[in-house]
């Protein structure tokens, strides 16, 4: 635990003991928690950034999640210590298919990055000067195909390499629309409930044709399985994001798969120079700490720790739950969602006279910020970036407003 050596961070404590005790009896184990939520963050405070409560899920926007102890001090060990680079990927890389019990995994930048590197592997198949030329892809074959349903903004990191997206509906569209110019199949996971071409008709055409299909996956963990099931069904390559679910450096992300395909992404992948990786810079602190963070996921408690989420939303629900007209559910979501528990709080808007929008806002405005997801059907807040104690602070924000709003009604 931090000291609070000077009179500014024992009066920040002071203050955040007398929240805690607003917020009903904090475990004491809880107590810093609820110091690290109202006051923490205070180089980011002295730039005129506000750290937050997130309520809301592992959003680049967001920055993601927060890496473990482990993690940091991985990183701050390998920033101490030149090494050869490449010699670093590729140790790495051996280690972590050990563990997962894959053909080959390269250390990326991030799932976009994860992107680019796998569709120029499928474009370049390891040739020097294709690697070069990319994205000019004269000669080479430079269409990928995807689902329509499943078009998205990052497939603008496909894009860059110089392919056109092909976009088609139905499996029979997708046996017409491949051809000689077909460099990959581009599959996303988590929106395979959107259309009519599910993964085995992907996997399957993929087969028939010899073509690699590649699965974007960046946010799907957990499951933990995913890390080696998704290849284990058929996909030749399957990308995760570093600073997600695994809680690994933001700026890091994984990349699975087929043994030639990952070595030809290593052939367009920082440091080479003349690729289109080159810019795609992963450290020696992100990969090491990546490595922790595989390492740390592979072996945690993940049924406790959908206890423990599900433990929060409930928490919550029972702070707010007294308020007139307030509704709530604690839910997992369905296909195409994230198998982590939400809560989904809700009331009549005309009626208490406050809508989602304003509540919303309220929140991100309060001291400390707190984020959330802001539908239609109500306000949703995501479990599992939540510390242990910031459930009170977000429940007790959440039901001041509501009773606000409704003293005013």
């Amino acid at each position: 635990m931090k000291r609070f050596g000077s009179s500014w961070e024992r009066r920040k404590f002071l203050l955040a003991v007398g929240l805690a005790s607003t917020l009903g009896s904090l475990r004491p184990g809880n107590l810093y928690g609820a110091y690290l939520a109202g006051r923490h963050g205070e180089s980011y405070r002295a730039l005129g950034v506000r750290p937050l409560i997130n309520a809301a899920g592992t959003y680049t926007t967001l920055t993601g999640s927060v890496i473990p102890p482990e993690v940091r001090e991985a990183m701050a060990e390998a920033s101490r210590y030149f090494v050869p680079l490449i010699e670093l990927q590729r140790a790495v890389g051996e280690q972590i298919t050990k563990m997962l019990g894959v053909e080959a995994a390269l250390v990326s930048a991030g799932a976009a990055s994860s992107i680019t590197l796998a569709t120029a592997a499928c474009v370049t198949r390891g040739d020097p000067g294709k690697v070069r030329r990319i994205p000019d892809t004269t000669g080479m074959k430079d269409e990928v195909i995807m689902p329509k349903s499943h078009r998205m903004g990052f497939d603008h990191a496909a894009r860059a390499v110089g392919v056109k997206i092909v976009e088609v509906e139905t499996p029979e569209e997708l046996e017409k629309a491949i051809n000689e110019k077909t460099a990959m199949l581009f599959f996303v996971h988590i929106f395979e409930h959107r259309g009519k071409i599910n993964r085995n008709h992907f996997i399957a055409a993929g087969k028939r044709h010899n073509i690699p299909v590649f699965n974007d996956a960046a946010a799907e963990l957990p499951p933990m399985t995913n890390l080696s099931a998704i290849v284990g069904e058929g996909f030749d390559m399957v990308c995760f994001s570093g600073g997600k679910g695994l809680r690994g450096p933001q700026a890091s992300g994984l990349l699975i798969g087929r043994k030639d395909l990952i070595e030809w992404a290593h052939a367009n992948n920082n440091p080479h120079s003349d690729t289109i990786g080159r810019g795609m810079k992963v450290g020696k602190e992100e990969i090491m700490g990546l490595l922790k963070a595989v390492e740390i996921y592979h072996k945690r408690d993940h049924e406790y720790d959908q206890k423990q989420w599900r433990g929060f939303m409930k928490r919550v629900a029972k702070i707010v739950g007294d308020v007139p007209s307030i509704g709530t559910e604690v839910y997992v979501p369905g296909p195409g969602g994230h198998p982590i528990p939400y809560l989904r709080v809700k009331w009549d808007q005309r009626k208490l006279g406050l809508s989602y929008s304003e509540c919303y806002k309220a929140l991100q405005d309060g001291e400390p910020r707190i984020e959330v997801n802001n539908t239609e059907s109500g306000l949703e807040l995501a479990s599992y970036n939540l510390f242990p104690g910031e459930e009170r602070i977000v429940g007790m924000r959440l039901r001041e407003i509501l009773l606000d709003a409704a003293r005013k009604a």
